[in-house]
């Protein structure tokens, strides 16, 4: 539409013209569209994307001293966006000005906590400064908040600039993981011959994301770490476990020790305990009492009142293989199935582990699926499978389920793959220590 046929009302004018230079922009007419612009800001100097398109037209052709200068003029008119503030620190770190563009980058997360593009960008900037380490955290907890970056990273579809900041950030978190597996692989390696090792250092290069896991098993998906080359079974046979024999035989003093418990149901806590971004599958049990827990182990870590609390059960699992890795493992408690309760069909969190079950009160109409098959529980017997199989569990009489669970190795793993996982594990502890967290792999 020519300028000379608008009315004269500023408004008006401003109006017309913006959609204009919004429809050039769409069309990809980006010269047109900025001169556009211009005339828009002849009329109103603090139009917000008038200044926007512009200072990053300016930024694009290095002219940085006008970039500021209209980032600074939209800051004047609206100082809460922080948007404004990351592109201000974009500009700052353009020209060499890395406190300032440090400052800016804080102010747009001040006012943004949740704000991955300008993590990113405030990450580039630490390395710049030096700061390698708050670099990095910088780096991670941006793709811990925005999963969808892994995609937009492989998208042709995504701005080059945005895909070699994904890629760089990317690089940086691994190569610090990476130093920290080396540094832990270190003496495995030089104690163990390379055949010995195959399926242990494809392992790490599955926790690196350097490549992706080949399932052999339709119905199994560790939903954490995938240890390669282990034949999938979903259930295991108590009688190939020396060690099921000593536990079975205690199971009397520990239903005594469970019943107990039950005579405490305020030390009870509920087993699911997840936020709203985790699946949905789980609100109906999310924090409550229909499936409940009293964990003598959790996370690797032993507590010490309850183990006082259950002296025979505490005894008894100290002798057996349990899992111990960092920060992890063991996992051992009692798993308390209130009546008509359904645990929905989920996974596990590695193949490199098996649950076992101690069934301790098991009245009728309960029972476990794992895979393809199911199996009900029997009082005193163990049940041994790998939950990295898609399983679920359901408990329709009147009357309380309990069992105790608890993990060991999968039989199939050699002692140094053991160590070899235990080394991992120790891995992320150690980057979740000094970083803060640890995202999905960020390569493929």
């Amino acid at each position: 539409m020519p300028t000379s046929s608008i009315p004269k009302d500023p408004a008006w004018q401003v109006k017309a013209l913006s959609a204009s230079a919004a429809e050039l922009v769409r069309r990809g007419q980006a010269g047109e569209a900025a001169r556009v612009y211009e005339q828009i800001l002849e009329a109103a100097p603090y139009h917000e994307q008038a200044l926007d398109f512009l200072a990053t037209r300016a930024y694009e052709r290095g002219d940085m001293n006008l970039s500021l200068e209209l980032l600074e003029r939209a800051l004047r008119a609206k100082p809460e966006r922080a948007v404004t503030y990351q592109n201000l620190g974009i500009v700052y770190k353009a020209r060499g000005e890395y406190d300032l563009a440090l400052e800016a980058m804080d102010r747009a997360l001040a006012l943004q906590p949740a704000y991955p593009m300008a993590l990113l960008h405030k990450g580039t900037i630490l390395e710049l400064l030096g700061r390698q380490q708050q670099a990095i955290r910088a780096y991670l907890l941006a793709w811990t908040q925005a999963p969808r970056f892994q995609q937009l990273r492989l998208s042709q579809q995504a701005p080059a600039p945005v895909r070699e900041l994904l890629s760089h950030s990317a690089d940086r978190i691994n190569q610090a993981r990476l130093e920290l597996l080396d540094k832990a692989f270190a003496a495995l390696r030089s104690q163990q011959d390379a055949a010995a090792l195959q399926r242990a250092e494809e392992f790490a290069a599955l926790y690196l994301g350097r490549i992706t896991p080949q399932y052999t098993h339709a119905m199994q998906r560790p939903a954490f770490l995938y240890f390669p080359g282990l034949q999938p079974q979903a259930f295991f046979e108590r009688a190939d476990f020396d060690w099921v024999k000593e536990l079975e035989s205690a199971s009397t003093g520990i239903r005594a020790e469970l019943l107990a418990v039950l005579q405490r149901p305020d030390e009870l806590q509920p087993y699911v305990q997840v936020t709203a971004q985790d699946p949905a599958q789980w609100r109906e049990l999310n924090y409550s009492s229909q499936w409940s827990s009293f964990h003598l182990y959790k996370g690797g870590e032993r507590n010490a009142s309850h183990c006082s609390q259950c002296p025979v059960t505490a005894s008894v699992i100290e002798k057996l293989p349990l899992v111990r890795t960092p920060g992890h493992s063991p996992e051992v408690f009692f798993s308390i199935l209130k009546p008509g309760t359904h645990i929905p069909p989920h996974h596990g969190l590695a193949n490199y582990k098996i649950a076992v079950h101690l069934p301790l009160m098991v009245p009728a109409d309960c029972a476990i699926r794992v895979g393809n098959e199911t199996r009900a529980w029997s009082e005193g017997e163990c049940l041994v499978f790998d939950d990295s199989f898609q399983h679920e569990a359901w408990n329709k009489s009147g009357e309380l389920r309990a069992v105790l669970i608890l993990e060991v190795w999968n039989p199939q793993l050699s002692a140094a793959e053991q160590q070899a996982v235990t080394a991992v594990l120790g891995v992320i502890q150690d980057f979740e220590r000094t970083y803060g967290a640890t995202p999905a792999a960020t390569t493929t």
